[in-house]
């Protein structure tokens, strides 16, 4: 049951990814039951954009968006601790108050790179499947 629903996050990432959208956090929330912990949810999660890359180098977890376009906090936070240097250069030290404009450089930097990632990964299907 719990591969089924990292699989089935990792097929939604990939398909936003590829069609250079996101994916809202309510339709990420709708792939669940009701009762299971938000626990679950974010490590789920976690597995799924493990399985798509390397985190050091990539976060599909950018594809993921609340209301104003951002990701949540656990991406931030997920950054900062596997590609600190990278944080530091665009955000700042992290002991200062981060700005919407400076997370928003950051997150289209991001999501530029995971959209050219599954664009490579697609053609790269189809050449190893002809």
């Amino acid at each position: 049951m719990e591969a089924e629903r990292v699989e089935r996050i990792v097929m939604a990432l990939r398909r936003a990814a590829e069609h250079e959208r996101l994916l809202t956090y309510q339709r990420f929330h709708a792939m669940f039951g009701a009762n299971d912990p938000l626990t679950a949810r974010y490590d789920a999660l976690e597995r799924a954009i493990a399985s798509l890359g390397e985190v050091s180098s990539i976060d599909y977890g950018v594809l993921l968006a609340l209301s104003n376009g951002l990701p949540g906090p656990d991406f931030f936070r997920r950054y900062q601790k596997h590609r600190y240097a990278d944080y530091v250069a665009v955000m700042g030290p992290p002991i200062h108050r981060q700005s919407i404009k400076r997370k928003r450089l950051l997150v289209e930097t991001e999501r530029r790179r995971v959209y050219d990632d599954a664009r490579r990964k697609a053609a790269s299907h189809v050449e190893q499947t002809a």
